[in-house]
């Protein structure tokens, strides 16, 4: 049986190899599924594992025992390691891992366990003996469990992940043409003039598409989305795979858009969007989406100004509203048919009024007419 899940479409043995992305599997080297209450057995060959020389494994390679959940009830767990509710582990004849029912102080550590300090073997050893793993599981009836041994080695550099889900992806062509079914349907459904009355409580947000990632609160570089998100809004690969390395396992691989499931196997790179950030300048923070696919800038990033600049600078305009970006959605396509206007030219300052040269006043002291001549007249009348 290849149990295969209907979620991730993935089949068991892909699941034990991809259950830490961060620690690459080179080989599954034996995996069963467990039966309760029964000793379960398992056997390796080290021979391609081991350095002749030394006896011990390869340089900066390790060897898990990891357990997985068969019959997950969500898809959270199928690609996390996860022990049942009592297990007692076996390397060899001797017991490395334990765990109780319903026993809280003696649970078994959270992560897969680590046999590499197991199978050291002797030096120059041709054929070194393979390593035996035997595990007796306490579960319910419905549940179903799966131990595998797994060799792999820790991966140094995100980039190596990015450069794997770029090379699974589709041509850019097809996956364009997805993208601009997929803006079609979310516009369409969005729109405010299609809502009717018993829809009163629908979602009617703006088509506007931040070009700012929301895990690493910077632009996006390289456009990316999971396989079931049908938002507008995407995230910076970079960054999501960056994020996914020290999340909690609870939280690992879901989109941090709509917290959909978002594992690497179903990443996808948005051809539309990434369209959109190589042809926008790099202070724009957001762009305002029609159902045609065209586009325009709504929102940009100016430079901060400094805090001891004057107060009586020019007037700022405040940010659109969403009822503003509603309108401007509705005619958008509108507006990319309709031919330009031409400029307005900005009206001529009238010239400035010519004064009068300022009057010229005389040197020689100023003569009062009523003060000085009517005291004399005064007087002369008094003679």
């Amino acid at each position: 049986k290849l149990y295969v899940s209907a979620r991730s479409g993935l089949c068991l043995t892909c699941r034990f190899k991809g259950t830490n992305p961060f620690l690459q599997t080179k080989e599954l080297l034996a995996w069963a599924i467990l039966k309760p209450q029964a000793t379960n057995n398992l056997e390796a060959q080290l021979a391609a594992c081991m350095d002749f020389r030394t006896g011990r494994l390869q340089a900066g390679h390790v060897i898990e025992v990891r357990c997985l959940r068969v019959d997950a009830p969500e898809w959270r767990y199928e690609l996390v390691h996860s022990w049942p509710s009592g297990i007692s582990l076996f390397v060899e004849d001797q017991r490395v891992l334990v765990k109780k029912p319903d026993e809280e102080l003696n649970e078994a550590p959270p992560g897969p366990f680590d046999l590499s300090r197991f199978v050291v073997r002797r030096p120059l050893e041709v054929n070194p003996r393979p390593v035996r793993v035997s595990a007796a599981i306490t579960a319910k009836k419905t549940e179903q469990w799966a131990l595998g041994l797994v060799y792999s080695h820790p991966v140094a550099s995100d980039e190596v992940i990015c450069k794997q889900v770029r090379e699974a992806q589709r041509p850019a062509k097809d996956r364009l043409r997805l993208d601009l079914e997929r803006i079609f349907t979310w516009v369409t459904a969005h729109r405010p003039d299609r809502v009717s009355k018993k829809d009163t409580l629908r979602n009617v947000e703006p088509p506007v598409m931040k070009l700012v990632c929301c895990t690493s609160l910077s632009r996006i570089e390289e456009a990316a989305r999971g396989v079931e998100c049908d938002h507008l809004q995407c995230f910076d690969l970079p960054s999501y795979v960056h994020t996914m390395r020290n999340i909690p396992p609870k939280h690992a691989w879901c989109c941090p858009i709509c917290d959909r499931p978002a594992p690497l196997h179903q990443v996808r790179l948005d051809a539309f969007a990434q369209s959109i950030l190589d042809a926008t300048e790099p202070n724009v923070t957001e762009v305002l989406v029609a159902d045609t696919g065209k586009w325009e800038v709504s929102a940009t990033e100016d430079p901060m100004d400094d805090a001891s600049s004057d107060d009586d600078g020019p007037f700022m305009p405040s940010a659109p509203t969403q009822a503003d970006l509603q309108r401007a959605a509705l005619n958008l396509g509108r507006a990319f048919s309709a031919p330009a206007a031409p400029p307005r030219l900005a009206p001529q300052p009238s010239p400035p009024a010519r004064q009068s040269p300022p009057e010229r006043r005389s040197r020689s002291p100023r003569r009062q007419t009523s003060g000085r001549g009517g005291g004399g007249g005064g007087g002369g009348g008094g003679g």
